[in-house]
């Protein structure tokens, strides 16, 4: 790692290796193993290695997303990427703005990823499961690139496939949940733009 740019980001201490976490029942351990491989191909070796846990809580509609990181973060620590049935929340007083799909707390190594509003209306075959794991994959990709100190991309900047960088951002307000999820989410692919992997090969000198 480059240690004078490490100063600027002290969070990015620790970050090789990656506890993935469910916090409910809708992904497989084999489909969260398949996100854990592709998060580390994304990361151009700068996420060594990854496990995959479970932890167990009552069966609930929704949780404070900052009371989940902070949890995550005592139970486990290091660097972790939850992701919960559960509908994430803000203390946003807008109803609009109260509810997020991934976020990540700024004072540790923890992502969250709600899988809540990912799923397709119609949950009928292994292709509706596909596009629901492939939404899980870059939702956590994104928030994953938070963790390693990638920022939002107001713009739509796309990778060498085409597919916008999984830090594409837009605004959720402009198309809804659902719009949001078809337009961006289902846009974005599974590799970084060039920004970005020259922000990581600047800080961590892959």
């Amino acid at each position: 790692m480059n240690y004078g740019l490490r100063r600027l980001y002290p969070m990015l201490e620790n970050i090789s290796k990656l506890n993935i976490v469910r916090i409910g029942s809708d992904i497989t351990f084999g489909s969260l193993k398949e996100i854990g491989t592709k998060i580390l191909d994304a990361s151009k070796g700068i996420i060594e290695q990854f496990k995959v846990s479970h932890h167990d809580t009552p069966l609930i509609d929704s949780v404070d997303a900052y009371l989940l990181t902070m949890i995550l973060n005592e139970e486990f620590g290091g660097h972790v990427l939850g992701i919960t049935d559960a509908d994430l929340k803000t203390q946003d007083e807008d109803e609009f703005y109260n509810c997020v799909i991934g976020g990540k707390n700024p004072q540790n190594n923890v992502a969250v990823v709600s899988t809540k509003k990912l799923s397709p209306p119609k949950f009928e075959s292994d292709r509706d499961y596909d596009l629901f794991i492939s939404r899980t994959l870059k939702v956590s990709l994104h928030e994953i690139g938070h963790n390693l100190g990638l920022t939002d991309h107001a713009s739509y900047k796309k990778a060498h496939d085409g597919s916008l960088c999984p830090m594409s951002k837009g605004e959720v307000n402009k198309f809804g949940f659902q719009g949001y999820v078809r337009a961006i989410i289902d846009g974005r692919g599974s590799s970084f733009c060039d920004d970005c992997n020259f922000f990581l090969e600047q800080i961590y000198g892959y």
